[in-house]
């Protein structure tokens, strides 16, 4: 592995300043006497809400400094959040899917970036969990309740941007008995933390998609912390290049499965989840700033903002599209979690019990992704409505939020996902299976990318 500028090792983890302030609190057990069976959230919340305490001391300085948070995934990953899906046979604390969004909102609140940067790792592992693909399967999820982290490099830039098209070339002409990957994706999103990689690339003389999964120790792999867009920027998703990199025997897997479609609307639920977490933190730093503010108008209406109703009513705005992102992400999370269950035993795209379950999912998501948007960009432009000029000083950080919020938001249009709701709600058509970008002219050097 190549690394360029902040990519993750096994010695990162001491780079930041999460990792500096000590380990994870004792919470890597998941013993029958400290759960129930299943977990309750109190249970979940208890567990974890010390290690996202941990995470959030420093997040603010990790801003500043443009630092990757190494130390705060080996938290996650210590503590077992990164597993936190998994049943408890295997290894797991078995929770259910709006318990994972619900903590992960807690997460995002601590630090957006982390969310977003685990999404190809629980929306990946929910594939394999819900219709394993075998021996690749019983590998991954082994891999997961050992604490490994998995990202993915799906996105490709334009030829034209000097980008090589990602190519898999299978090894004894089968790529189940591995193969070497060679190519660029850009939007890696958090490959610098993830020990493996889900690539996707085309085998030699074929259009098909294939995907692979990649060991980011290999040799071959570049991993490159170029990620500039105005928020998030803390994702690690940046470029990944691999020059023959290989693939183990027994690596390949397939999205042509109903969870591999249904997967879609699972990363635009945890988009969601991290914008409620972001209108969350927005509303702790709200009520912090007026807390400690001594300073008003001679035209204020209490003596100190704290006590001011029209600062008071602002901080109660922020509040309530706090808690309504909230409620609206984990509403849909339960219909994704049926979806997941009613298309278990599905195994044709084509069978109208998984279109069906597709659509309901799919639309529910995307609701709840648009909804969720426009709260957490009103909850922190809101923010700054507390206070005056001092509330602008780049030391606090205060527009983190919008920006962050702005990122997210753009990752799939809401103008888009308006449209494929209407057209279900009018037409009754079943929206897209996939939510990847295509380039539309091989010529242009558009960076746009989705699905990152």
């Amino acid at each position: 592995m190549t690394i360029t500028a902040n990519v993750r090792s096994d010695a990162a983890a001491g780079k930041d300043s999460t990792a500096r302030t000590g380990t994870a609190p004792d919470t890597a057990d998941t013993d029958e006497d400290r759960f129930s069976v299943p977990p309750t959230i109190q249970e979940l919340r208890s567990h974890f809400a010390p290690v996202f305490e941990q995470i959030a001391q420093d997040a603010l300085e990790r801003e500043r400094n443009r630092e990757l948070g190494h130390g705060a995934v080996e938290l996650l990953r210590e503590s077992g959040f990164t597993k936190v899906r998994l049943p408890r046979e295997l290894g797991g604390f078995g929770a259910s899917l709006d318990q994972l969004l619900d903590l992960l909102i807690d997460l995002a609140a601590a630090d957006s970036n982390l969310p977003q940067a685990l999404h190809g790792h629980y929306m990946f592992t929910e594939v394999h969990q819900h219709q394993p693909q075998g021996e690749v399967s019983d590998w991954w999820l082994s891999e997961v309740a050992a604490g490994k982290v998995f990202a993915n490099a799906l996105v490709e830039l334009p030829p034209a941007t000097g980008a090589r098209p990602v190519v898999i070339t299978p090894r004894d002409g089968n790529v189940s008995r591995g193969a070497v990957v060679s190519g660029d994706k850009f939007y890696s999103t958090g490959s610098l933390f993830a020990d493996y990689i889900l690539v996707l690339g085309k085998q030699p003389g074929s259009e098909n998609d294939t995907y692979v999964v990649v060991n980011t120790r290999d040799p071959g792999v570049e991993l490159i912390d170029d990620w500039n867009g105005i928020g998030q920027k803390l994702t690690a998703s940046g470029t990944t290049k691999f020059h023959d990199a290989a693939v183990d025997a027994e690596r390949a897997m397939t999205l042509a499965v109903p969870t591999g479609p249904l997967g879609f609307p699972f990363l635009w639920l945890i988009l969601a989840a991290t914008h409620a977490g972001i209108a969350r933190g927005a509303l702790n730093d709200a009520a912090a700033y007026v807390a400690g503010r001594r300073r008003t108008y001679v035209h204020g209406s209490g003596e100190l903002p704290s006590e001011d109703p029209l600062v008071q009513n602002v901080v109660g705005s922020i509040s309530a599209k706090a808690s309504a992102a909230r409620h609206v992400v984990l509403g849909a999370a339960r219909e994704l979690e049926e979806a997941l269950l009613a298309t278990r035993d599905v195994d044709s795209l084509e069978d109208p019990a998984f279109l069906d379950a597709y659509a309901a999912a799919s639309v529910s998501a995307s609701e709840a992704s648009v909804a969720a948007a426009e709260l957490s960009l009103e909850a922190a432009n809101l923010l700054f409505e507390t206070g005056g000029a001092s509330s602008l000083l780049t030391d606090k950080q205060l527009d983190r939020h919008w920006r962050n919020a702005r990122v997210l938001a753009s990752h799939t249009p809401g103008s888009y996902r308006l449209k494929s709701i209407g057209d279900f709600r009018i037409n009754g058509t079943v929206p897209p299976l996939s939510a990847r970008v295509r380039n539309s002219d091989t010529a242009s050097t558009s960076s746009e990318g989705e699905t990152k």
